[in-house]
C-alpha cells in the first residue's frame, strides 16, 4: 500500500514538473533570456556578418515566441508539441552560451 502511495505521489510530482515546463509563463521566460543572450552575443562578436544575421533571426523569433504564447492558441497544441519546442529551445541557449564561451578576448592586457 505505501509502495502505490509513493508510486501516485511520484507520478503526481512528474505530472506537475512538466505542466511547469510546458506553461506559457515558461515559454516566455525562455524566449526572453534567449532574447537576451543574442543581443549579448551579437555585441560580443560585432565584426561577423554571419553571426549578426544570425543573432537578428534569432531575436526575431524569440519576439514571435512570446507573442504566441499569449494566444489561447499556444495552449491548445499537444504537450509533446510544446515538450519538443523546449528541447529546442534549451538546445539554442546551450548553443548561444557555447558562442559566448567561444567569443575572443576584447583585449590582451592583463586585467
Amino acid at each position: 500500500m505505501i509502495a502505490w502511495l509513493r508510486a501516485k505521489w511520484r507520478a503526481v510530482a512528474a505530472w506537475r514538473r512538466v505542466a511547469r515546463d510546458i506553461h506559457p509563463d515558461t515559454f516566455r521566460t525562455m524566449a526572453g533570456e534567449l532574447l537576451r543572450l543574442a543581443e549579448v552575443a551579437s555585441m560580443v562578436r560585432p565584426e561577423e556578418q554571419a553571426f549578426q544575421l544570425k543573432a537578428r533571426r534569432i531575436r526575431e523569433e524569440m519576439q514571435e515566441l512570446a507573442r504566441m504564447t499569449e494566444r489561447p492558441e499556444f495552449r491548445s497544441l499537444p504537450s509533446k508539441k510544446r515538450l519538443e519546442l523546449r528541447e529546442s529551445l534549451l538546445s539554442s541557449r546551450e548553443q548561444l552560451l557555447q558562442t559566448l564561451n567561444d567569443a575572443p578576448v576584447a583585449t590582451t592586457i592583463r586585467q
